[in-house]
């Protein structure tokens, strides 16, 4: 439920910032049809509802600050090695972020996890209240109605009515109040008609449920009133159209809502049963209503339909541009050291990232982009591995590793590692995130590419080695090797000095695997004694 309550927030966000533009083009389209301030709330319950959609250059959707669109939270921030939090706000960001303990090797279990699975409990538990609440009062609102008296077709009077109202969803049924003037009564007849024709009853109830879901999110209760009010606005301006909308009409129609300017308690959180809210704001609007020019209505068409689309795109994200936000910068001068941080994605969300990352190969010369590309692959698989260990949790390799045999000796080290470290024995781990120095990469043969990272924390001499073969423009490794006296593949193949990588094709061969596989047993054997 946890993945559900982070979709949900990331959706509700991303609304919030949506809400407030299509507020601000309802006030700038303020002598605009209100059907077409109506219409744009659907781009907002588009954005509630819909966890997906496609990028254009002409969104309005503003970046955070590693070019990424909004949702600011990630779906993997509940399993990040740092718990981070980024909203766009750097000041948010900061102030939150810097309040979230960091994960430990003896509690795997990172605090925003925990406020994340606590806040999912409550979502969950008022959003059950908030439905149970409106079912109810549906059934006393029918319960009230049961004495109705049938009139014609769906049209029933009842004498306990103060205002009119539709109720009802496959068949809606619409009652009125007792005692209705002949023109009242035409006028407000009209009007629930044509709330019936727009199927507003079907469309108030699926507000009430995505705000249902969204409960929490205070611009979403603004948006439901909102859009309540245009809903009602559009359909005065429908029925004031239907019927040549005159001076002596409008007063008159003005007269039959300020009739029923009375308590509408009854119909309190009753999702299938609307009536006539905001009498004031709709009287002040029939008064005011002038049919719309021709130019004006196609204007505001244009507008409803460029700021809808802006507000359903993402913005276009060029994948190149992710990886200098990642690495911070494209060359890393000689001599110096570079941290390489996961400030909002983990190990695992940038290797997904790259393993099917699209890049150039120009002959026999390596690219700065793929310098880059392949770089952030070998730190990324790196800080995977090791935050495993650290935080002693299961991951896969096999999207990463292309050789059966070498992905099988991987998910085998890892395992050993992890219980080694719970033995209170020093694996390959100095963290969550380690630091480096200047990476060492030369094309190795054709579309296979060596990659030296050397360790640069503690002092230590440790190294990671890598053929990374560029298979269809995706990413994959063929052999990695753990370098120093200590090392992983020292320990598994017995050999006293560093390993060299120079065969891609080393894991195919059955007799070192057979080899590999004895010095594992010898490993494994030693943990359990």
């Amino acid at each position: 439920m946890s993945e559900l309550f982070v979709s949900v927030l990331n959706m509700s966000l991303t609304a919030s910032y949506v809400i407030l533009v299509v507020i601000l083009i309802r006030l700038l389209l303020k002598k605009a049809p209100k059907v077409i301030s109506y219409a744009l709330w659907g781009v907002v319950a588009f954005r509630l509802v819909v966890p997906f959609t496609f990028e254009s250059v002409f969104s309005l959707l503003p970046r955070n600050r590693d070019s990424n669109p909004i949702p600011p939270i990630p779906q993997g921030s509940i399993h990040q090695q740092s718990p981070q939090i980024n909203s766009g706000l750097e000041v948010v960001d900061s102030f939150v972020s810097g309040t979230l303990p960091a994960p430990t090797v003896g509690n795997s279990v990172d605090p925003l996890q925990i406020y994340i699975q606590f806040g999912s409990y409550i979502w969950a538990l008022g959003m059950l209240v908030l439905l149970i609440y409106s079912l109810v009062s549906v059934l006393l609102l029918k319960k009230q109605l049961k004495n109705a008296q049938f009139i014609e077709q769906n049209i029933y009077e009842a004498e306990n009515l103060k205002t009119p109202f539709v109720l009802g969803l496959i068949r809606p049924k619409i009652y009125l109040p007792v005692g209705l003037h002949a023109k009242e009564r035409s006028y407000i007849l009209l009007h629930e008609q044509t709330h019936i024709k727009r199927y507003d009853h079907i469309i108030k109830l699926a507000a009430f449920l995505v705000l249902s879901v969204h409960w929490f999110n205070p611009l979403v209760w603004v948006a439901f009133i909102l859009m309540s009010r245009d809903m009602e606005f559009s359909c005065d301006e429908r029925v004031l159209n239907k019927m040549n909308s005159d001076i002596d009409i409008k007063k008159s129609y003005a007269s039959s809502l300020l009739s029923l300017a009375t308590d509408r308690h009854i119909l309190n959180g009753s999702p299938l049963a609307f009536g006539e809210g905001n009498v004031k704001g709709r009287i002040k609007n029939v008064l005011n209503y002038r049919k719309p020019r021709f130019w004006v209505l196609v204007f505001s068409i244009v507008i409803m339909i460029a700021v809808g689309i802006g507000l359903i795109a993402n913005p276009k994200i060029k994948g190149i541009d992710e990886l200098e936000q990642i690495t911070g910068s494209k060359n890393i001068p000689s001599g110096e050291e570079v941290s390489f941080e996961l400030p909002e994605k983990s190990a695992a969300e940038i290797l997904s990232d790259l393993v099917n990352q699209q890049f150039s190969i120009k002959g026999n010369q390596i690219s700065d982009d793929d310098q880059e590309t392949v770089v952030t692959f070998g730190k990324a698989f790196l800080n995977l591995y090791t935050g495993a260990i650290a935080e002693q949790k299961a991951v896969s390799f096999k999207n990463y590793i292309s050789n059966e045999n070498l992905l099988k000796f991987t998910n085998k080290m890892l395992e050993l590692e992890q219980r080694r470290e719970l033995n209170g024995g020093s694996g390959v781990i100095f963290g969550l995130e380690n630091e480096f120095k200047k990476a060492e990469l030369k094309r190795h043969d054709g579309n296979v590419y060596y990659v030296s990272l050397p360790f640069s924390n503690q002092g230590s001499a440790r190294t990671l080695k890598m053929l990374v073969q560029a298979e269809n423009k995706a990413l994959k490794i063929v052999d990695l090797y753990f370098g120093n006296k200590d090392g992983v593949d020292t320990i598994v193949t017995g050999h006293p000095a560093d390993r060299k990588l120079h065969d891609p094709k080393l894991w195919d061969d059955q007799v070192w695997v057979d080899g590999v596989s004895e010095k594992l047993e010898k490993f494994e054997s030693e943990l359990n004694s």
